[in-house]
């Protein structure tokens, strides 16, 4: 099978199974209160090159979960793309973790919020002293389509949310595609321009399962600890999560896995490109392409046993929208084999 379903799909990367292995080793403090978990904290302020306050927890959803109810109350709104991860893909776990905040989704293009679209959001959301409050932002970084906010579009939205006083949540499961594919410092990308939390993802990118909630704004972080032991994820033997951020952060191994995954998606692109019946709807940025097709490729390449996803078509526009076209996702990985991609070039060409 060739297998572009998802970067999840892949090994752990050696150097970081590495460092798993070395924190089996001796007895430790449980529940953080060890040295692995205090050095892959430091070395997270040193990534962002300022003092954060930090949390592991092993999946996104937690991640994303429990930096939302950290800045949102349960009356609260956390607005968000329309096809962002939170509010399509987690079970409401957000609205879950905050004790029922609302998701209140806004239009986005490629992947991206429209800025009229949250400020309309904003303007029309209620206001009466007795109505939910207007509370947080949510972005993805990299979005839902694969692309990337530019430092200036994180910095329009912020403009927009504090009009508001909105907190903003980067989810950053791909983030460090997004780092290897600009010419920009981790920092630029999140707090310079006016991120207050983030959900720090490292299992897309070579780890077995470690996430890291980080504050930039630490006057925001008083009662996370509260939720993660009240949600169940406060793990005893943290030790293990730590040490795989400190193999995926150490010699700067986190950017080289996700070039190497960049570098395989856009070959990937460019060659699928050169087919008048393979429709990319936009640039790809990072190690996903999409792409829309005809139903009939889609049935090819299954019975020729390659694997992606069908992708939501909200952001898609309404000619595609119809069953005669899928729209498909592929991801790669720094484990993904070039002669997989050629492979599947080759059975194209034959379709």
């Amino acid at each position: 099978m060739i297998d572009f379903r998802s970067d999840n799909v892949h090994k752990i990367a050696d150097p970081v199974l590495k460092e798993i292995i070395e924190a089996n080793k001796n007895t430790v403090a449980s529940y953080g209160g060890d040295e692995l978990t205090k050095n892959a904290k430091e070395m997270l302020s040193e990534v962002f090159n300022t003092e954060i306050d930090s949390f592991f927890v092993s999946t996104g959803t937690a991640a994303n979960s429990l930096s939302l109810a950290s800045i949102t109350p349960e009356y609260g709104t956390i607005f968000c793309g329309s096809d962002s991860h939170i509010y399509l893909e987690e079970c409401n776990a957000p609205e879950f973790f905050s004790n029922s905040a609302k998701l209140y989704p806004v239009k986005t293009k490629d992947g991206k919020i429209i800025y009229g679209e949250l400020e309309k959001a904003l303007l029309f959301h209620p206001s009466d002293e007795f109505d939910m409050v207007a509370s947080s932002l949510s972005i993805s970084q990299a979005t839902e389509a694969g692309t990337i906010y530019k430092q200036d579009e994180i910095k329009n939205l912020k403009n927009i949310a504090d009009s508001k006083k909105l907190k903003i949540h980067m989810d950053g499961a791909r983030f460090a595609n997004v780092v290897a594919a600009m010419d920009k410092k981790p920092q630029e990308l999140t707090w310079e321009a006016g991120v207050d939390v983030m959900s720090f993802g490292t299992t897309k990118n070579g780890t077995m399962s470690a996430e890291a909630v980080i504050f930039f704004n630490t006057n925001l972080s008083n009662q996370t600890n509260l939720y993660m032991k009240r949600s169940g994820h406060l793990l005893s033997k943290m030790r293990f999560i730590s040490s795989q951020i400190i193999g995926y952060l150490k010699n700067d191994l986190w950017i080289e896995l996700a070039k190497s995954a960049n570098k395989k998606a856009n070959l990937l692109s460019q060659n699928l490109n050169k087919f008048d019946f393979i429709h990319l709807p936009w640039q790809t940025e990072i190690n996903e392409v999409f792409i829309i097709v005809p139903k009939e490729l889609e049935d090819y390449l299954k019975n020729h046993e390659v694997s992606c996803h069908n992708w939501t078509k909200i952001s898609l526009d309404e000619q595609y929208h119809k069953d005669n076209y899928s729209f498909l996702r592929l991801v790669t990985s720094f484990n993904t084999d070039e002669n997989d991609i050629h492979k599947v070039v080759e059975m194209i060409e034959s379709f």
